[in-house]
Order: structure tokens, then C-alpha cells, then sequence
């Protein structure tokens, strides 16, 4: 194994090649390069194999080459370290970087990076914004992410739309973005997307949040890269090349508290905004037995995607089912809305009763104090309703008697009538072993089937299974109505979908296409039907971010081979 800087020796302005050389393998080595202080490495190295024959002799290595940009002058040693190559662990040795003082040269080429890339910052960016510069653990507020892309700049599409870095919150899913065109900003014309969402703090203490996105630009040389000066490109004369660009936003601090603990109501289950309440009942008359739908609706602005259902204790006069929920307001920041419990009450005593008020317990981050609501109480008129009379004993014996005459006064009409029989009573068949026996057979197939089912019940994969049959009637729906842009928009979110069903844990919503392939890739898809869903996906995003591509393929082609793709995850 070797190790090398090349050039060993630099000025400050420049940037040197740290080199590691494995003889003898082409397999990936595994390790961490240990930080110096002064000098700044690439996250991402790059990888080269060869093959060769010297004298005969097959030979084999492994170059790792990392970028390494000094941050000041002097002479640096990297130490020796180690590195696991397949099963055996190897050692680096130590090597030395010398940098000296940038000559004159050197400063008029900083100068000219400094302002590439000055130019580059204007050229396209991502701009991040909340209402406070302060939040509180659980609140939800409503955040914007806009994406500025100078006029000029010739894009062809985006390739990543803005992904959040911080793990100190946590976001909905970026939608369909408001575009604007023509915005006058910094002496120049821009074309702006802006994305709303709902931002939930996770962690309390300080946090950083920044996002980044990536683009695709068309160029005419690599010279004229993006990463060089994307101003003085010309790809529209000739031949053009696509580059990848990375933008993304100054990275905002925002200063997450926990919440108060005095004065918190004990009925407090974490609702943090500013709220009204209100209830209703369908009827307020019914008989005994007869349900009736209760409905609590919690109108405002706050965290509704983690607000649970208001605690209901009727007493002993009501039975009360599990609520059902529904949200009515902005589906993508899920910050502003109504949010709607319908609980199913049933009476167990007729009377003249009342269902009693619901309390309801929030936080108010403005003035930063609980308050506490209590709905309306509802009467409701419970009927005894009708009651069933057992037949008498002296009807059933006359009935029995009858059934007797009857069955006596019976004759054949046939020219053959067979053997005949004094009685064609039917046995009872409750004094039948068979009988039980077979009750009893098909009642232990019917538990041990409801208790593999009860085993093997996954909430969240249930819930995952509803959106997907939401989104397939929701595919079709855009195929009987010819709306392929809503077509190719619902695509993309069921094969992410369906992405979160084979790979429990992940995020596939928040991924690059590339990091959702090999997402795939790792949990054993082949390769063919990763190269399908990757081609999907391209559509989709043309579709979605590039306005549309020509497509002379009828949507219901479309549906049938996306629908057989889309059935092997699974």
C-alpha cells in the first residue's frame, strides 16, 4: 500500500491530490481518513481499478484520490492509519504536504475563483424562510423554500428538488411548486419555484436547517462548465453537454424551546396552537341500542399532523367507539385547517340523558400560555323501543300437534311409492355429535385464522396499503379524464409508496432517484426491473419539473405498463 500528495508541495491558493494505492486488489477498502488541522479533504473520493501484466505476471490495484484544499501555510503530516481491505486490515503509511505562500499568479486566479463563484451564487440559489426565528418542541409552522434560477442559465430540468438537511426537524412532502417568472432580484431576472410546507421541531435547543437542490445545465464545453462561469456559456450554438448543478440555502439557526411545565393542564396530550372548538350530534332522539354519531371539530392553526384525538368520558349511561379523523384545510403544510373526530356513541339506558362537553387543552406559542376549551353539552332522548315476547308454552304444543296431524294425514300419489316410513320428522339436529363436531371443527379453523391474522397485523402497513389503493383509483381517474400531468404527478408518488412498503424504515419521499435505486438495488431487485423503474421515474420528473415532454403514448398504455412494473414491488 502507498501514499502520496501530488503535487507534494503547493502554493495556498491551490489544491493538492491525496493519493491512496492498494497493490494486489480491486476491492473497495473501508476506513476513515483522520482529520489534519488545516487542511480541508473532498467527502467523496475517486475510485480507479487497473489491470496489467509486468513480465508476465498478472497485477491488480485500487486507487482512492481525494481532493485536499489547504486553509493556511505550512508543513502538514497526515499520520499513518488504518483501513480493513475485504477481511484483512491494512495500515497507510504517514506522508507530509508542504504549502507555501501564494505567489502573485495566485492571487489574481483566487481573485477570478472568488468571483466565478460570486456569479455562481447569483447564477441560481435557494432561499429558506420561517414566520419566528424561534419554535417549540412539537409546534408546526409553516415554512417557504423557494428555488431562484437566473433567466440566462440554461437548465434543462431539476434534477433534485430542495431536500432539508437537519435532523432537528422534520417536514412534509414538497409538492407541486408555484412558479413565477421574471423576478427582478440582484440587477437581475430570475424564474423562482416556491414550495410550502409544514415544519415540525423535533429536538429542543439550537438547530441548523438548510436545504439543497440540484440542477441540470446544458453547456457547450467543459470549460464552460457551470463549475467555472456558467455566464459566458454558449450551448446554443453547436453542441451541448449536460452538467450537474449543486445549489442550496445559508443554513438558518433556529432556537427550538421546550414547553413550559407550569401551569400545564392535566389534560394536555401535546396540542400546540391557537384553536376554537365545537361539537354536534346527527340526532337527538333515538331508541335504545341505536348509535349516534358525536363530532368534535378543532378549527385553527398548529401541529394537526400530531395532534391526538380529545380524551371522551361519557360515564356509565354511553358506549363510546374508537374516533374516526379527517382533516378539511392546506394538505401540504397541514398547519391551517379543520381537523374532525366523529366518535359512534351508543346509549345503554332509555331516559332523558345528556352527552357531557368535551375538554380540549392546548399550548398558544404567541403569548406562550395553555388554555383549555370545553365543547357544548348535547341532551339526547333515549326510547325504551320495543320488546320481544316469548311464544307460550301452550302454542307450542298445539303447533307441535298440528305439525303431527299433518304429517300423519300425509299420502304417496306415486304409481311406485318406495318403502314407507311412520314418521318424516327430521331429528333433532342439536342432539347430533356430527353435528357439534363439526361446529367445533370449523370454530378452531375460524380462531387460529383471526389470530395469524391479529399476529401478523402491521398499522403502518395497513395505512401504507390504503394510500396505495387511494392512488391507483386516483391513476385511473386521471386516465378517464385525459390528465396526464396529474397522471404522471400520482406515478411518482406511488412508486415511492410502494418503495416505503418493501423497505420499512426508510424515507423514500425524501430521496434522490439515484439514492431510491440503490435503495431498491440493496434489498435484491434485479437489475431490469430497477432500469423500468428508473425510466418511470425520468418521465415523471420531465413531466412534473420540465414542463412536459411529447409523448404519443396513449395514458392507458401507460397505465397497463406502469401497473405491471409497479406489481413486482412487493
Amino acid at each position: 500500500m502507498e501514499t502520496l500528495f501530488e503535487p507534494a508541495t503547493i502554493t495556498l491558493s491551490n489544491s493538492s491530490i491525496y493519493k491512496i494505492i492498494i497493490h494486489g486488489s480491486q476491492e473497495s477498502p473501508v476506513g476513515s481518513v483522520p482529520s489534519v488541522s488545516g487542511l480541508q479533504f473532498s467527502k467523496t473520493p475517486r475510485t480507479f481499478r487497473s489491470a496489467s501484466f509486468i513480465n508476465g505476471i498478472p497485477a491488480v490495484r485500487f486507487e482512492l484520490s481525494f481532493e485536499v484544499k489547504p486553509q493556511r501555510e505550512g508543513t502538514f503530516k497526515l499520520p499513518a492509519w488504518n483501513l480493513r481491505v475485504g477481511k484483512q486490515t491494512c495500515q497507510a503509511p504517514s506522508t507530509t504536504l508542504r504549502v507555501l505562500p501564494p505567489s502573485q499568479r495566485d492571487k489574481v486566479r483566487q481573485a477570478e475563483q472568488k468571483k466565478r463563484n460570486q456569479d455562481l451564487s447569483e447564477a441560481a440559489y435557494l432561499d429558506f424562510s420561517i414566520t419566528r426565528p424561534y419554535m417549540f418542541e412539537g409546534e408546526t409552522m409553516e415554512g417557504q423554500v423557494s428555488l431562484n434560477i437566473w433567466n440566462r442559465l440554461p437548465v434543462t430540468r431539476i434534477d433534485r428538488i430542495p431536500t432539508k438537511t437537519g435532523d432537528g426537524f422534520s417536514i412534509t412532502e414538497l409538492g407541486q411548486p408555484v412558479e413565477k417568472r421574471n423576478v427582478p432580484k440582484n440587477g437581475k431576472n430570475y424564474n423562482s419555484y416556491n414550495w410550502k410546507f409544514g415544519i415540525t421541531a423535533a429536538l429542543p435547543g439550537i438547530q441548523s436547517i438548510s436545504f439543497s437542490s440540484v440542477l441540470r445545465v446544458r453547456v457547450k464545453q467543459n470549460r464552460n462548465s457551470p463549475l467555472g462561469n456558467p455566464f459566458f456559456s454558449d450551448p446554443f450554438f453547436g453542441f451541448g453537454s449536460e452538467e450537474g448543478l449543486e445549489v442550496g440555502s445559508d443554513p438558518l439557526t433556529v432556537e427550538v424551546r421546550s414547553l413550559p411545565t407550569d401551569s400545564r393542564p392535566k389534560g394536555f396530550a401535546g396540542a400546540i396552537g391557537i384553536f376554537t372548538l365545537a361539537s354536534a350530534i346527527d340526532k337527538d332522539r333515538v331508541s335504545l341500542g341505536d348509535p349516534v354519531r358525536l363530532t368534535c371539530k378543532i378549527k385553527g392553526k398548529g401541529n394537526f399532523s400530531a395532534m391526538p384525538a380529545p380524551t371522551v368520558s361519557l360515564g356509565e349511561d354511553f358506549k363510546v367507539g374508537p374516533p374516526a379523523f379527517s382533516f378539511d384545510g392546506s394538505t401540504s403544510t397541514l398547519h391551517q385547517g379543520v381537523q374532525s373526530f366523529e366518535y359512534v356513541i351508543t346509549p345503554l339506558r332509555p331516559g332523558l340523558l345528556e352527552i357531557p362537553p368535551i375538554p380540549v387543552s392546548f399550548f398558544n406559542p404567541d403569548n406562550e400560555v395553555y388554555t383549555s376549551l370545553t365543547s357544548s353539552p348535547h341532551p339526547l332522548r333515549v326510547d325504551p323501543g320495543e320488546k320481544w315476547m316469548e311464544p307460550s308454552s301452550v302454542e307450542v304444543s298445539q303447533s307441535d300437534e298440528k305439525s303431527t296431524s299433518s304429517a300423519n294425514n300425509m299420502f304417496q300419489t306415486e304409481s311406485e311409492p318406495g318403502e314407507w316410513v311412520s314418521s318424516i320428522s327430521i331429528e333433532d339436529p342439536l342432539s347430533s355429535k356430527m353435528f357439534w363436531g363439526a361446529q367445533a371443527v370449523g370454530l378452531l379453523l375460524f380462531l387460529s385464522v383471526l389470530f395469524f391474522r391479529l399476529k401478523n397485523r402491521n398499522p403502518l402497513m395497513e395505512e401504507l396499503k390504503l394510500k396505495d389503493r387511494v392512488l391507483s383509483n386516483k391513476l385511473r381517474e386521471t386516465v378517464k379524464h385525459k390528465d396526464r400531468a396529474g397522471f404522471y404527478k400520482s406515478l411518482r408518488r406511488r412508486i415511492r409508496l410502494r418503495a416505503s412498503m418493501v423497505c420499512p424504515g426508510a424515507n423514500p419521499s425524501a430521496l434522490s432517484n439515484k439514492e431510491l435505486l440503490a435503495l431498491l438495488k440493496a434489498r435484491g431487485y434485479s437489475q431490469n426491473l430497477l432500469d423500468e423503474i428508473s425510466k418511470l421515474l425520468q418521465i415523471c420528473e420531465d413531466h412534473e419539473y420540465a414542463g412536459g415532454v411529447k409523448n404519443t403514448d396513449s395514458l392507458e398504455s401507460e397505465l397497463s405498463r406502469s401497473q405491471s412494473i409497479i406489481r413486482k414491488l412487493k
